[in-house]
């Protein structure tokens, strides 16, 4: 049995330890191109998290039967069709302008690991409520790095976040290019990378204090 299909499920797995941006880099590429406002973080956000919920729940039905090389073609069939209604949906929510601008870094969500890669490597080997919560932590840590570098890139570019002034005494207007959004995002990872184990340093000699007083009894 393998490891991923027994256990419980953490949330920071997919938020902190396999952040598809900040630390495994796996999904970074949309985040640099077309998070490059808040807004057009949101937008893709939303069409990342219905997508990839919608299609990794609708592969789950497919046969193991299937020959695997064909599996993963229809997979991406599936959110090929599911993103279509999440564009529509998008475009109603954001207007149609902002989703269109951004539609080659939003059609690449199809294409996204959690889909086409930890479908068959960790989701489908766990309990159905288990790989749904599972998802979510990945999902989140994503939602979370998008957020973070369009606010950033708006912050910088504009003064502004939304509808609210930041007051900093400078501007950089080119944070809306994939250059800038390639810095912002290895600056933020490493940060984010020295974080976590600097957390994780801090845990090991709670874990081995609670060692020694086992060994002694």
């Amino acid at each position: 049995m393998s490891k991923h299909s027994s256990g419980s499920v953490r949330l920071s797995d997919g938020f902190f330890k396999q952040n598809l941006v900040l630390m495994s880099g796996l999904f970074a590429g949309p985040v640099i191109g077309g998070a490059t406002s808040f807004e057009g973080s949101l937008v893709l956000c939303l069409v990342f998290t219905v997508v990839s919920f919608v299609s990794v729940g609708l592969c789950r039905l497919l046969s193991k039967k299937i020959a695997f090389a064909i599996r993963v073609v229809i997979y991406a069939l599936i959110a090929s069709l599911v993103y279509i209604p999440v564009m529509l949906l998008a475009g109603f929510l954001f207007g149609e302008s902002l989703p269109e601008s951004m539609a080659l870094y939003l059609l690449i969500v199809i294409t996204n690991p959690l889909i086409l890669s930890k479908t068959e490597s960790r989701f489908f080997l766990r309990p159905v409520h288990m790989m749904f919560k599972d998802l979510l932590g990945f999902v989140l840590g994503f939602d979370f790095s998008c957020i973070l570098v369009g606010a950033i890139r708006d912050i910088l570019a504009d003064n502004i976040i939304g509808n609210l002034i930041i007051p900093i005494p400078f501007q950089i207007p080119s944070m809306d290019r994939v250059y800038s959004g390639f810095i912002l995002v290895g600056v933020l990872a490493g940060l984010f990378r020295f974080i976590y184990n600097k957390q994780r340093k801090r845990k090991r000699p709670k874990r081995s204090s609670v060692q020694a007083s086992a060994n002694r009894k």
